[in-house]
């Protein structure tokens, strides 16, 4: 038997156990995708024994769908389009069609098991606020009061770090596909599902973005506007096996707290995972030209003098200042910049810097000491949250520097 019929058996046995929900509203819609923003995370550890333990867990089965299961867009990692042709698909449908739905159950493949995973937004549906991964070889990734955990049966351990670092940025809904549609470069083609006879709407994009290269092909039932089929690539062509294919999704109303309950066996070990930086995004923070002087100043007196400037630069529309003390967003399209960072036109965007706090995590990169800095801010709506933003501190030539990396984790709304 061949590993893909052998595959295919596996996940259909599989589906057959999955559990429903008690007192779960169900909308009937039971769809494969729309996780189709998951992307892989690849913060690996710098500190040496931690980076060592962190890379064993990284190489399990599980943690290859629980690194897979992250961020989407958060403050500063902008998805960017590259390059095919405007959509002509009716996306406005498509949007109403999700408002609705508060979380979402998906059952997909990775590269050497399955998984399940359970999604629920936050009040104002931005994003996602709860969320918990179960891998067909007993290890789970969730989320806790602002916290991420990662169980490690192999090793009977628990790695957290105090961020939301799974989950979803831009909640599966109108926040989202209003991103899809305002793409250039997307391509849709029109087709019939052979096994229903249905009508298809297939979205094929690629971007670049600070985690690399994505590629996804995202399918629609044309009669119900949703997502039925998604898999996801880290190469811009979507060679090889998917990094993720989301191939049974269901929509809620809501879900019921019980289902983001977690009871680990035994009594693991804790151990925090280090803050770290993905290695290729080094080049990004290497222009000298970039950031602002730190010289004469505390590592804490330096941060909150960058932090705060692109907070400012981010309420003033200021793009090419956000560009040069965030150096990331340099190769991102400045309508995506406005749109998804600036977001002038929306009532979630920044109005206001309230507070920042004291370094809460440090770390190393190969260009100099990070750290993570805690900021609050009020948004146009009223309404009150708390990022992580990473700093990088450099050296380069006689002069000390520091740029912004970006996000620690999705936002956490306050108030």
């Amino acid at each position: 038997m061949s590993d893909t019929k052998r595959t295919r058996r596996a996940v259909a046995a599989y589906l057959e156990t999955l559990p429903t929900p008690d007192k779960a509203q169900v909308d009937g819609k039971v769809l494969p995708d729309a996780i189709a923003t998951m992307q892989k995370t690849r913060n690996l550890c710098a500190a040496h024994s931690a980076r060592a333990r962190w890379r064993t867990i990284m190489t399990s089965k599980m943690s290859k769908l629980a690194a897979a299961a992250v961020i989407v867009a958060a403050v500063l990692s902008v998805t960017v389009f590259d390059g095919l042709t405007k959509p002509a698909w009716a996306w406005e449908d498509a949007i109403e069609a999700l408002k609705g739905f508060k979380a979402v159950h998906v059952v997909g493949a990775f590269p050497g098991g399955t998984a399940e995973v359970w999604m629920r937004a936050n009040t104002t549906k931005t994003q996602s606020t709860d969320v918990i991964v179960r891998g067909s070889h007993g290890a789970i990734t969730w989320s806790r009061n602002g916290s991420t955990y990662h169980y490690e049966p192999s090793q009977n351990t628990v790695y957290y770090e105090h961020a939301l670092t799974v989950g979803m940025a831009q909640w599966l809904g109108p926040k989202l596909l209003e991103m899809l549609s305002s793409a250039e470069n997307a391509q849709v083609m029109r087709g019939k599902d052979p096994a229903t006879g249905r009508d298809r709407v297939t979205l094929m994009c690629s971007l670049i973005d600070v985690h690399g290269a994505q590629s996804w092909i995202i399918e629609f039932d044309a009669a119900s506007k949703l997502p039925v089929a998604m898999k996801q690539w880290h190469n811009l062509d979507r060679s090889g096996p998917p990094a993720f294919d989301a191939f049974k999704i269901t929509y809620y109303e809501d879900l019921p707290d019980s289902v983001f309950e977690v009871r680990i066996p035994g009594q693991p070990t804790y151990v925090q995972k280090p803050l770290a930086i993905p290695e290729e995004n080094i080049g990004l923070l290497s222009d000298p030209s970039d950031g602002m002087a730190a010289e004469g100043m505390t590592q804490q007196e330096a941060a909150e003098r960058i932090a705060r400037a692109m907070y400012q630069a981010v309420m003033d529309g200021d793009l090419a200042t956000l560009k040069e003390l965030a150096p990331a967003c340099k190769n991102w399209g400045d309508e995506f910049l406005r749109s998804v960072v600036v977001k002038s036109s929306q009532d979630d965007r920044i109005a206001e810097v309230l507070e920042i706090g004291q370094i809460s995590e440090t770390g190393h990169s190969k260009l100099g000491p990070i750290v993570a800095l805690p900021v609050s801010v009020r948004r146009q709506d009223g309404v009150k949250a708390r990022q992580k933003m990473i700093v990088q501190f450099r050296q380069l030539g006689s002069t000390p520097s520091c740029v912004v990396h970006g996000p620690y984790g999705l936002p956490q709304e306050i108030e």
